[in-house]
């Protein structure tokens, strides 16, 4: 997992302006100077803990998962990989004042996406990871499989037949970013 991020932000070098838009005047000042410098993969400090994700979920998050919120900082990670519209996998960046922990709860954070899945979804079998840029569907790791697939866009709460990954290392591995 921590090579597909790797791999995704050494891609991300040759796209220096992909995240001119993205406002990041909220973010904390010590992950701030590197986002000023074009650096998205940035050393973190202190780990994330999973426990109140957990506690939500009602057993252990999965590996990759954990492995994508506490291996670096970083901003969403973005690009098109079995679906016409943009994959948006959450970012993993802190806002001034806030504790690493904070990050699971933010509104486009983790912990905010499985509560607005929990009202049409099945949290105990898929845990959203993302959204699609345009309709907003989710993109889902399926629990027993590590499958991604994506939330069916004219029903919530259904999940696509097909899986567009065997897993979130996978996915993140073979994003193609830009046009």
């Amino acid at each position: 997992m921590e090579e597909a991020i790797k791999n995704y932000f050494i891609k991300m070098k040759n796209y220096p302006d992909y995240y001119n838009n993205d406002d990041f005047s909220d973010v904390c000042e010590d992950i701030l100077i590197y986002l000023k410098q074009k650096k998205y993969m940035i050393d973190r400090k202190e780990n994330t803990s999973v426990e109140l994700l957990e506690k939500e979920l009602g057993y252990k998050l999965p590996t990759e998962i954990e492995i994508y919120i506490n291996y670096c900082w970083h901003p969403s990670i973005c690009g098109y990989y079995g679906s016409s519209e943009c994959i948006v996998l959450f970012p993993v960046l802190k806002k001034q004042g806030d504790s690493s922990d904070d990050i699971l709860k933010y509104q486009d954070g983790i912990l905010t996406m499985v509560k607005e899945w929990e009202k049409n979804g099945c949290v105990n079998k898929y845990i959203p990871i993302g959204w699609l840029g345009y309709s907003g569907s989710f993109v889902l790791y399926e629990i027993n499989t590590c499958h991604i697939y994506l939330e069916d866009y004219d029903v919530d709460g259904k999940v696509l037949e097909q899986p567009i990954a065997n897993s979130l290392k996978e996915l993140i591995m073979n994003l193609k970013i830009g046009n």
